[in-house]
């Protein structure tokens, strides 16, 4: 036995690594006991069919419906877990490449000289998939400036987002019966992805700005 203590916290990454280890459990352990009841219910209710209580007028059948509704939202919550979970153990894939190749056909409104020379240090995948979460297929307005190494893109959501506090992530840990299943869950998650390689998001009723790592050497 040492006679020194243990450290009292743990290195950053061992941090990282329980939490990772805990979202996994809890958003794929806990679906077998989520699967007996669900299978619990409907195998009463299939045993009470030719009764009236199984109608759904009766306590049972009012207490067989709760259960099924609630079973359904536990499953939908995993779910978004799963999701955040998946999230953070997506390979990331960052290189420098043109801002314009990620825009696609958006037009970009911007004062900047040379845009098509602009270069940022980011994981294509997950920005592309920002742009087509909040714009859809047809071409959108996108707001484009520069500051102290980044490209600042603000982009107008089509369809209505739901009130946020700036952060999707921390919208859906406050409230994840509201918010899984939901747009906020799947910009969570891309918030996730964004962040791993230095990319920031912010919403502001209904535009997301994203600070997008401009390259070593690209255009001012």
């Amino acid at each position: 036995m040492t006679s020194s203590p243990p450290s009292v916290t743990p290195a950053l990454e061992t941090t990282e690594e329980i939490l990772e280890a805990f979202l996994f459990s809890v958003s794929h352990d806990l679906r077998f006991p989520l699967l007996t009841l669900s299978l619990s219910g409907e195998l009463i209710r299939e045993s009470m069919r030719d009764t009236p209580e199984a109608a759904g007028s009766g306590s049972t059948g009012v207490a067989l419906d709760a259960l099924k509704q609630g079973a359904e939202d536990l499953e939908r919550m995993l779910k978004a877990l799963a999701t955040v979970s998946r999230a953070r153990r997506r390979q990331q894939d960052v290189k420098n490449v043109p801002l314009r190749m990620l825009l696609g056909g958006h037009v970009v409104l911007s004062d900047v000289a040379d845009v098509d020379k602009l270069l940022v240090s980011v994981d294509p995948t997950p920005v592309r998939e920002l742009i087509d979460c909040l714009c859809g297929e047809d071409p959108a307005e996108l707001q484009l400036t520069l500051t102290d190494g980044h490209a600042l893109l603000r982009i107008p959501a089509r369809a209505a987002l739901p009130e946020l506090d700036g952060s999707p992530l921390i919208e859906l840990a406050r409230s994840l019966t509201v918010h899984a299943g939901t747009v906020v869950e799947e910009l969570a998650s891309l918030q996730i992805q964004l962040a791993r390689h230095a990319v920031a998001l912010e919403i502001d009723q209904q535009t997301v700005s994203v600070w997008l790592p401009r390259a070593a050497g690209s255009a001012r």
